[in-house]
């Protein structure tokens, strides 16, 4: 039974180490990375987009606005959003630290 356990649980972290972050929210069962935000005020938001190392890094961005469309009900929007690599997320157990392409920001929504 133990070896059927060590089976599935090697399967699934070798599948999800290389699989591309697809468009999601994060959470527990995403560990391929995803989208947070957080309302911080009526109209703006603050946006996280992170992805795994197999996904290109312009697509924590693409992700970042996609989330701000969302969010505004619209295109017009006044970003403030930074690229940058999350080292504190997931790390390799083989490498002292793992590097997620995350863009992260402000996003004020524009009254249409």
């Amino acid at each position: 039974m133990k070896t059927i356990k060590y089976v599935v649980l090697s399967s699934t972290l070798l599948l999800t180490a290389c699989v591309t972050t697809p468009y999601q929210k994060a959470g527990f069962f995403s560990s391929t990375g995803g989208y947070e935000d957080k309302e911080i005020a009526e109209g703006v938001y603050f946006i996280t987009s992170k992805v795994n190392a197999n996904t290109n890094p312009s697509v924590a961005l693409d992700y970042w606005h996609r989330r701000a469309k969302e969010l505004c009900g619209h295109s017009e929007y006044k970003a403030e959003v930074t690229n940058s690599f999350d080292t504190n997320v997931n790390p390799d157990p083989y490498s002292s630290t793992s590097q997620w392409p995350t863009a992260s920001g402000k996003v004020f929504c524009k009254k249409s």
